[in-house]
C-alpha cells in the first residue's frame, strides 16, 4: 500500500506530480491513496481524501496519526511518502511510536527558508532520519540537500528526475507577423522572480502583445502595484490559477521562467511539449531540463537584471519573426519528450520495492 501526503490538491508542481503518479499507480493495480491537508473537492480522484484543514494547522498531525494507525494495522508493507514542508514535519511528528511503516520524502527544491538558520540543520537532521529514502528531483536538489545535511545522509539521498505531462504539440511554423504573446506559469511568490520579467516587459512594451502570469500567491498585491506603477496593466495580466494550462500554453508564443531557484523545470517541460520556445533562469534545477544548445532555449545568467531579460526577449522575437519554419517548435518538443511521468513512476516503484525487500 502506498500513501502520499501533500498539502493541497490544486496547483502545479509537486501537487500535480502526486496526482498524476497516483493515477498511474492505480492503473497498474497498486493500492494507492493520497491525503491532502486542504483542496478542491471537485478535483478528487479515486482513493483521495482531503482533511479540510489549513496546511499549517497542527490538527493535521492527529489526522495523519489516525490514518497511519488504521492502515499499518492492515499491512506490513505500508509506504508513506510525504512531499513539501508541512507534510514533512507533521508526518514525522505523527509517526512517533508507530511501527511497520516505511517513510519516504521527496525534496522538490534546491533551497527553502528553513535553511536560513544554521540551528535548523541539527533539528532537520532528526526529522530526515525518520525516512528510509530521501528522493531528490534533480542533481541540483541532491547537491544542495547533501551539503545541508552532511555525509551521514549520503546513502539515503537519491535522485529520481521528475516527469511531466506532455501536452498536444502545436506547430508555430508561421512567422510572427503580429506581436507575440508571452506567458509565465507559477506561484506568485518571491522565488519565482516575476517582478524582474514585469520590469523587463516595461522596457520592450511596444514589442509584445501581452504578458500573462498564471498563478496565485502571496506576492499578488506587490506585483499588481508594480504593474500599476509602471502603467502597463493593459499589457500584463494576473488572471490567477487555472487548471487548463494546455490551452493557455497553446495561446502563447514565448514562455518566460525567471525563477531565483527551481528544483525541476516542470512548467518548462509542459511548455516545450506544446512547441513553445523558452527563456529561463540559468539555475541548477532548470539547467538539467533545458539544454542551452537547443535553438528553442535561452538561459539568463543575471537572473535579476530586467535589462538582460528584455534583451533576450527582443532577440528571440527577432529570430521568430525572421523564420518561417517549424524547426524551433520541433526542437522544443524534442527536448520535452526526454521526460515522462511513466519513467518517473518506474523509478519511484523500484525504490518502494527495494525497501519492501529490505524489510
Amino acid at each position: 500500500m502506498i500513501i502520499n501526503i501533500i498539502s493541497d490538491n490544486s496547483g502545479g508542481g509537486a501537487e500535480l506530480l502526486v496526482r498524476e503518479l497516483h493515477k498511474i499507480y492505480l492503473k497498474r493495480g497498486i493500492d494507492s491513496h493520497v491525503f491532502y491537508f486542504s483542496g478542491d473537492d471537485t478535483l478528487l480522484y479515486k482513493n483521495e481524501t482531503i482533511f479540510d484543514l489549513k496546511k499549517r494547522d497542527p490538527r493535521n498531525i492527529l489526522k495523519i496519526r489516525k490514518l497511519l494507525k488504521k492502515h499499518s494495522s492492515k499491512t506490513n508493507n505500508l509506504i508513506v511518502h510525504s512531499h513539501l514542508t508541512w507534510p514533512f514535519i507533521y508526518t514525522v511528528l505523527a509517526s512517533i511510536r508507530i511501527k511497520n511503516i516505511s517513510f519516504i520524502f521527496t525534496e522538490h527544491n534546491t533551497y527553502n527558508r528553513r535553511r536560513k538558520l544554521k540551528l535548523n540543520k541539527h533539528i532537520e537532521r532528526l526529522f530526515y532520519k525518520k525516512f528510509s529514502k530521501i528522493i531528490c528531483i534533480s542533481e541540483g536538489v541532491r547537491n544542495s540537500l547533501s551539503e545541508w545535511l552532511g555525509r551521514s545522509f549520503f546513502e539515503k539521498i537519491i535522485v529520481i528526475k521528475n516527469g511531466s505531462r506532455l501536452f498536444k504539440y502545436k506547430s508555430r511554423s508561421k512567422a510572427l507577423l503580429a506581436k507575440p504573446r508571452l506567458i509565465s506559469i507559477g506561484s506568485l511568490s518571491s522565488r519565482k522572480n516575476f517582478s524582474t520579467t514585469i520590469q523587463a516587459i516595461n522596457k520592450i512594451i511596444d514589442e509584445i502583445d501581452s504578458y500573462t502570469i498564471i498563478g496565485e500567491g502571496s506576492e499578488r498585491q506587490n506585483l499588481e502595484t508594480l504593474i500599476n506603477d509602471l502603467g502597463i496593466q493593459d499589457k500584463v495580466h494576473l488572471p490567477g490559477w487555472s487548471d487548463d494550462i494546455e490551452t493557455s500554453l497553446h495561446d502563447a508564443d514565448i514562455q518566460l521562467i525567471p525563477s531565483l531557484w527551481e528544483g525541476f523545470g516542470l512548467v518548462a517541460v509542459e511548455g516545450m511539449s506544446t512547441g513553445l520556445p523558452i527563456i529561463a533562469s540559468n539555475v541548477a534545477g532548470l539547467r538539467e531540463v533545458l539544454d542551452p544548445s537547443n535553438p528553442a532555449i535561452q538561459l539568463i545568467d543575471e537572473i535579476e537584471s530586467p535589462n538582460d531579460w528584455a534583451a533576450a526577449i527582443s532577440t528571440l522575437i527577432n529570430t521568430l519573426q525572421h523564420r518561417n519554419d517549424a524547426s524551433i517548435s520541433e526542437a522544443s518538443r524534442h527536448q520535452a519528450e526526454k521526460f515522462s511521468l511513466e519513467t518517473m513512476a518506474d523509478g519511484y516503484l523500484s525504490i518502494y520495492n527495494e525497501i519492501k525487500n529490505i524489510k
